[in-house]
């Protein structure tokens, strides 16, 4: 995928999101920034992406079931999903529902880096 690929990034909250999106932006992608699930979902394309990164953790509809969604609508869109309660049930889970990679915050440059490099998202 080109450096210029398109992320898409899903967090209830809003200076996590501000900061996560920068963050993308400086490894040479572009974002576009969603405060919910059901944003993302109406969204007109999501075959703009090369990825999503969504929080585990949201109201209304979190971040697997949002993983199973895509899967039936989206189904090679890859999916990074994020948590700042690192269990190995719920990486497990994550998997399960066919997430790609799982991150546990607060994670770094390079720990971010490392997971989109992983699933083709940047070259590397």
């Amino acid at each position: 995928m080109p450096p210029t690929a398109l992320i898409g990034i899903v967090d209830d909250d809003a200076e996590f999101l501000a900061a996560l999106s920068s963050l993308v932006r400086s490894l040479g992608c572009k974002v576009e920034s969603f405060s919910s699930a059901e944003l993302l979902i109406d969204r007109a394309n999501l075959f703009d992406f090369a990825c999503v990164i969504s929080d585990i953790h949201m109201p209304r509809m979190d971040g697997l079931e949002l993983t199973r969604i895509l899967r039936r609508t989206a189904q090679e869109l890859p999916i990074i999903l994020m948590t700042g309660r690192g269990a190995p049930e719920l990486e497990k889970k994550a998997y399960s529902c066919g997430a790609r990679s799982v991150v546990t915050k607060p994670f770094g440059f390079d720990e971010l880096a490392t997971s989109l490099k992983e699933i083709g998202v940047l070259a590397g």
